[in-house]
């Protein structure tokens, strides 16, 4: 490291003796204070900026009794509908100088707990949780602690919370509508863990445009528990090995579609004339496939935009009731339909 850099923290006592004004003055100033003139205000940021100075959280928080800072808790940081999730989040956040940990759960409830207890221990002004489902009592020690929070993507029937999620029946009928519209009569559906909100209402969209189409459901071509791009590739060979195998395919997320893809390949189908694909979520995966993935939903970084500001809104007000937000699924059509 060269040795003319300075490592020693800059302090607002170190702008203020810069700028030429009172501790006072430069905290005032810094904080977007009135009773300091235009031209000491912009002295003191222009000071502040030269030096590097950054302001110490701790001590803002024991003033304000506010960290600024943001625990974000999602499920597989490797899936790409999560990494765009947090994106929009970060991206809200920014603008309001508030900062962000992030926990990563790996769908399992014990990580779950130890993700909630590190946000807390941190003091963070509240959180945004994508739950595992697997047990209820997570959300509910968040609702015992009183700190404010929002889920995202999934939701609890039976809890009274504030979430933004997806309208998932929607999506699951209009993804399995535009495959009968197509033509397709044998569509499988590799569905997510049926404890998982979002799967058991895109489940139940699924059996809905079968039913308004006249299509009898076939449970054998439906397979629950699906998460990974390892799990879509094995169920999908499975199903595709059959002797009458499926022409269509409903994928619980673009990530999982992306094994199916995998599987077709292997299996030498060709898409979409030997089978048809539509995804979830409308991630970046879904452009960089071949060929491009038909896909249903919304901007994971939309929905993560959103959660972030009514976080932030829950933050700033005292809510009567949990807010909760549903965003309309749309159809992405691209080839592999």
């Amino acid at each position: 490291m060269p040795g003319n850099v300075n490592l020693r923290r800059i302090t607002l006592r170190d702008v203020a003796k810069e700028a030429g004004v009172s501790i006072n003055t430069a905290s005032r100033a810094l904080n977007n204070k009135s009773e300091i003139s235009p031209e000491t205000k912009a002295r003191v940021l222009e000071v502040a900026q030269k030096l590097g100075y950054r302001p110490n959280r701790l001590a803002r928080a024991l003033r304000s009794n506010k960290t600024k800072i943001i625990g974000v808790i999602v499920g597989d940081i490797a899936n790409p509908y999560f990494a765009m999730l947090i994106q929009g989040i970060e991206h809200a956040l920014r603008s309001f100088d508030y900062s962000v940990i992030l926990q990563g759960t790996d769908e399992d409830l014990d990580r779950e707990k130890q993700a909630i207890e590190v946000v807390l221990a941190e003091q963070v002004d509240g959180v945004l949780i994508t739950p595992t489902q697997k047990s209820i009592k997570p959300v509910k020690f968040l609702i015992d602690s009183g700190i404010p929070f929002v889920l995202m993507s999934r939701y609890f029937d039976d809890l009274e919370t504030s979430f933004v999620i997806m309208d998932d029946k929607q999506g699951g009928f209009i993804a399995t509508e535009h495959l009968i519209q197509k033509g397709h009569k044998r569509i499988a559906m590799i569905n997510g863990p049926f404890h998982i909100s979002s799967a058991a209402e895109r489940y139940t969209g699924y059996l809905q445009a079968l039913q308004y189409y006249g299509l009898e459901g076939d449970e054998s071509l439906v397979v629950h528990g699906c998460l990974t791009v390892k799990d879509g590739y094995r169920v999908a060979l499975r199903l595709l090995k059959r002797r009458r195998r499926p022409t269509a395919i409903f994928a619980f997320s673009d990530f999982v579609a992306l094994g199916v893809l995998q599987a077709a390949h292997k299996l030498a189908l060709k898409i979409p004339d030997d089978l048809a694909i539509v995804g979830f979520d409308d991630t970046f995966l879904s452009v960089c496939t071949y060929p491009p993935l038909t896909t249903v939903g919304s901007s994971p970084e939309q929905l993560g935009q959103r959660a972030a500001k009514l976080l932030l809104e829950l933050l700033s007000t005292k809510a009567d009731k949990p807010v909760q937000m549903r965003i309309p699924a749309r159809l992405v059509l691209r080839g592999s339909t």
